[in-house]
């Protein structure tokens, strides 16, 4: 006795491989934006095997190796630090930053930009590196 069976039919939109396709996309873009906290300002950050990406709503002061001092995207003065700074304190409710500085700047420049920070109200100081490779 022969059974006759019904084959199913594959009609229609197979919706796994899409839902793969999107989740890698938005791993890629998760990651692309944690790695790009300045991009226009280029610095070469010190390296460090424990580094960790930075948040977006944060802080963020910039200090290239000539001394040029950005508070997130803008360009400040060593004289107009303070006051922008209290005024973006003031804006994201925060009393920490993060601090990227080029390995090139003077230890001398860094701390006198701690210590402005320190005077303007900021209770933390986070200092932001690049990620190095684990040592073998």
């Amino acid at each position: 006795m022969k059974l006759i069976r019904k084959e199913k039919s594959r009609d229609g939109l197979l919706i796994t491989p899409l839902i793969d396709i999107i989740f890698l996309v938005v791993i890629f873009f998760m990651i692309n934006a944690s790695l790009s906290l300045n991009p226009a300002i280029e610095i070469d950050l010190p390296p460090a095997y424990t580094s960790q990406a930075a948040l977006e709503e944060e802080i963020i002061v910039t200090v290239d190796e000539s001394g040029t001092i950005f508070l997130g995207k803008n360009e400040v003065t060593i004289e107009r630090f303070p006051a922008e700074l209290k005024k973006e304190m003031a804006k994201l409710q925060r009393k920490r930053i993060f601090l990227q500085a080029d390995e090139a700047l003077p230890y001398r420049n860094l701390i006198e930009i701690m210590d402005i920070a320190r005077l303007t109200g900021v209770e933390s100081i986070g200092l932001v590196t690049s990620l190095k490779g684990l040592p073998r």
